[in-house]
């Protein structure tokens, strides 16, 4: 939407948040018309003041008197009428926008770039989905219905007014300026204190977050007391931020009501006074009194409704931010949409940081894997081995050098068709809270066949489903870690794609475990090109090609027998782990004899 360079943000905001309600602009509609309704029928009710004072109280006419009670009644069955449309009909309305805004959001925050997940608390998002969303609700409800209907209702209250004494009604909008300056004082207010809660929301949900995920470890180093300060430090924020917003409605509107009192005050004076003569008869006097008194309730509530809007404003400001931010860029000018066949990789002088200023988490590294081959990388921690793996799939862009994908740059792809033909372990493996049925088939519908479990077989997983296939739990807690990689094994195995990824996939299995996945592996990826990242090296020690990595680059390349004959640092590394598996064979039998 285009809008004019002399609005105001805030203007802007409010008018793409309301461009969100067109859709539903019948059902609007009806709540419109209730809302007309509602207005209308509390006007009527104090236009019919005069006639029922002059004409059933004064001059006790027959006719009025009985005409009151159907006309009040019709009164009151408009205005009953119209409130069930006014009320049901825009909170319908509100809670689409409120469905919609959401599942675009979420839509938009898991196609994110990987960069944006390292820099920005995934808490924050969350609040986002849920606190922010909710502001939003009362933006788009509560706010457009109290602004249409009190707006309504307050103009015809006027109208009557202007008709029963138009002299002192302009003496009372008279106060209109210092309302004006108290209304534009308070929003300014309410839009900060909005937006330091938001924020006060998101710390909230960060400690508790990392307070629920984190728990194992707060209960073994009794960390409970620093939990608790962290989240003190997080609710006492958002306690003193709710409390600014709530003294400036507090303040706002009772400084409003003052106001249209000292006025209602004046304007009784007058009319009982000889100052003006400006009634006629008591039913005019009483009419334009119980006229001004139904106009403090609307007045109120406008008042009121800046706080809304204002807090509205400020949620849909961080949510529309989110929904402008680029998604990753899942397919450039001129890629392919074709199926990666052959899986053959190269790396060509790949250097690569992961922000302006870092060192190279790659610097100048260079290797293949062909089809059928399985090619290992290792070395310490840091050095590199999984930075690789997550620029093939395509997590980071913006590396120096090439990568290439049977002949041809990974930019030549699309997002979707690269990582389509890659299966991928990650070290730290995720799952859903599903069973494990639904993990291991997740993205791959209908493939739950006679070969999988021949899969779940030889990885033990088959045991893991026998029986009930009960939920994993959040992010798989009710397994161990073994139990988890292998349930991310096999949904690897089962993707079948020309390339294996394997980052640290059987860090958690005892060795006999990792022997039978090492072997699954070898019979089922013959024609895969095979990229395995361990730190274990039995594990690896089959592979054709084994690359060692130091500080962002590969330092000694060969075969398993090829790097024990250079005596570096593999070697090293081999003789280590050695020594350390014979201790704990002889531990192992110490126990057993």
């Amino acid at each position: 939407m285009i809008f004019s360079k002399t609005q105001s943000p805030g203007v802007i905001i409010y008018k793409r948040l309301l461009g969100y309600v067109w859709p539903y602009k019948r059902i609007f509609v009806f709540s419109l018309i209730g809302m007309a309704m509602v207005a209308g029928a509390e006007v009527a009710f104090a236009a019919l003041l005069k006639p029922i004072m002059d004409g059933g109280f004064v001059e006790r006419n027959r006719a009025i008197i009985q005409l009151t009670p159907f006309l009040l009644m019709g009164v009151f069955v408009a205005r009953a009428l119209g409130a069930v449309a006014d009320e049901y009909c825009i909170a319908w309305v509100g809670r689409r926008v409120i469905f919609d805004l959401r599942q675009e959001l979420f839509a938009k925050t898991i196609r994110l770039p990987t960069q944006y997940f390292d820099q920005n608390s995934s808490a924050t998002l969350i609040s986002r989905l849920i606190y922010d969303l909710e502001q939003v609700s009362d933006a788009c409800t509560t706010a457009v219905r109290v602004t249409v209907k009190d707006s309504l209702l307050a103009i015809g209250l006027l109208v009557w007014m202007f008709i029963l004494s138009w002299s002192l009604t302009l003496l009372f909008l008279l106060i209109t300026p210092i309302v004006t300056v108290v209304v534009r004082k308070a929003s300014r207010r309410f839009r900060r204190s909005s937006e330091k809660i938001q924020s006060s929301m998101a710390g909230i949900t960060h400690a508790t977050k990392e307070a629920a995920q984190g728990h194992r470890v707060i209960k073994a180093y009794n960390g409970f007391a620093e939990e608790e300060r962290a989240f003190e430090t997080a609710n006492q924020s958002n306690r003193r931020q709710s409390m600014r917003r709530v003294a400036v409605a507090a303040i706002s509107v009772p400084l409003l009501l003052l106001i249209a009192g000292t006025g209602v005050s004046g304007i009784i004076y007058l009319a009982l006074s000889d100052t003006i003569v400006a009634f006629v008869t008591p039913g005019t006097f009483v009419s334009y009194i119980g006229t001004i008194l139904l106009l403090m309730s609307p007045i109120k509530r406008l008042a009121r409704v800046n706080e809304y809007v204002q807090a509205g404003i400020a949620a849909s400001t961080t949510v529309f931010q989110l929904l402008d931010e680029k998604p990753e860029q899942s397919v450039r000018e001129g890629s392919s949409q074709s199926a990666v066949i052959n899986g053959h990789v190269e790396f060509q002088d790949v250097v690569f940081r992961y922000s302006t200023g870092d060192d190279c988490a790659l610097a100048g590294v260079s290797f293949e894997v062909r089809p059928g081959q399985t090619v290992a990388l290792v070395g310490d921690s840091g050095s590199g081995k999984s930075t690789a793996a997550s620029l093939l799939l395509g997590f980071y862009r913006g590396f120096d050098g090439q990568i290439l994908v049977d002949g041809r740059p990974i930019d030549d792809y699309s997002l979707q068709t690269l990582r389509a033909q890659i299966s991928w372990v990650s070290q730290e493996p995720i799952l859903f809270d599903g069973s494990i049925k639904q993990n291991v088939t997740y993205g791959q519908y209908d493939q739950w066949s006679a070969e999988l479990e021949e899969i779940l077989h030889e990885i033990e997983v088959d045991k893991l489903v026998s029986g009930d296939d009960k939920s994993v739990g959040e992010l798989g807690n009710r397994l161990s870690g073994g139990q988890r990689q292998r349930v991310a094994i096999a949904r690897a195995l089962l993707k079948k794609g020309s390339i294996l990824v394997m980052d640290e996939a059987t860090s958690a299995l005892d060795l006999l475990s990792e022997q039978r996945v090492r072997e699954a592996i070898v019979g089922r990826a013959q024609r895969q090109s095979v990229l395995l990242i361990a730190h274990r090296l039995g594990f690896i020690a089959h592979a054709d090609m084994i690359h060692v990595f130091s500080g962002g680059k590969i330092i000694e390349s060969g075969s398993h027998q090829t790097l024990l004959n250079l005596s570096g640092q593999y070697a090293a590394m081999w003789a280590t782990q050695q020594n350390t598996e014979r201790s704990e064979k002889a531990i192992d039998r110490e126990k057993n004899a």
